[in-house]
């Protein structure tokens, strides 16, 4: 009888899928810092959200926030109206990370934010762990607006040449990269062709 039940059991192990022992590490991405004038730019900032699992704007919320500076979105990039190091927005989403992320007892990052009534819980997805976090009301950043739309066609003062020949102009402050405008003072037709950052590109028109 005893033979026969361990034979049953040993059966049915066999059968079991293989237990799989999750070992990768969490690691939120470098963020891809950049200056633009005034403004810091986080190229990769969409890629760190969803490795967060969290909505862009709730991560551009705290930032903005904690470092005291207005954020906005330009998905795939996200935009500081200051000029921030990368160390600060380093150290800002590692915090990110251990409040709104990590669960507090097993420390894996398989969370989600739930609302319920007033509070908003921390649930995790692997040990079943709840805890509440605090969610301060924050204004939800907007794609930054531009003097210049894509595809269409502005009359512009030429008002230096850069070092790759592009004409260079601006319009409400915006500058505007002409290619195929070679002279200075010259005022030509140009189409948008791109808008990233404060800056855009166009080609003249005939």
């Amino acid at each position: 009888m005893v033979e026969e039940y361990r034979a049953l059991l040993d059966r049915a192990h066999r059968l079991l899928p293989p237990v799989r022992v999750a070992t990768e590490r969490f690691q939120i991405p470098d963020p891809d810092v950049m200056s633009d004038g005034k403004n810091t730019l986080i190229r990769n900032f969409k890629d760190i959200a969803d490795v967060l699992r969290r909505e862009p704007e709730h991560v551009m919320g705290y930032l903005a926030r904690e470092l005291g500076s207005p954020g906005v979105l330009d998905l795939p990039r996200g935009v500081l109206k200051s000029r921030v190091s990368r160390d600060q927005i380093t150290q800002r989403l590692r915090e990110y990370s251990e409040k709104y992320v990590i669960c507090s007892e097993c420390k894996r990052p398989d969370t989600h934010l739930s609302k319920e009534g007033r509070l908003t819980l921390l649930i995790c997805e692997a040990c079943g762990a709840q805890r509440p976090v605090t969610v301060r009301r924050v204004v939800e950043p907007t794609k930054p607006k531009t003097p210049v739309v894509v595809g269409e066609v502005y009359h512009l003062l030429i008002e230096d040449v850069g070092r790759r020949g592009d004409g260079v102009a601006k319009k409400e402050g915006f500058v505007i990269f002409v290619t195929g405008a070679t002279q200075r003072g010259t005022t030509v037709k140009a189409k948008i062709t791109k808008v990233l950052g404060n800056n855009a590109y166009a080609v003249v028109e005939p």
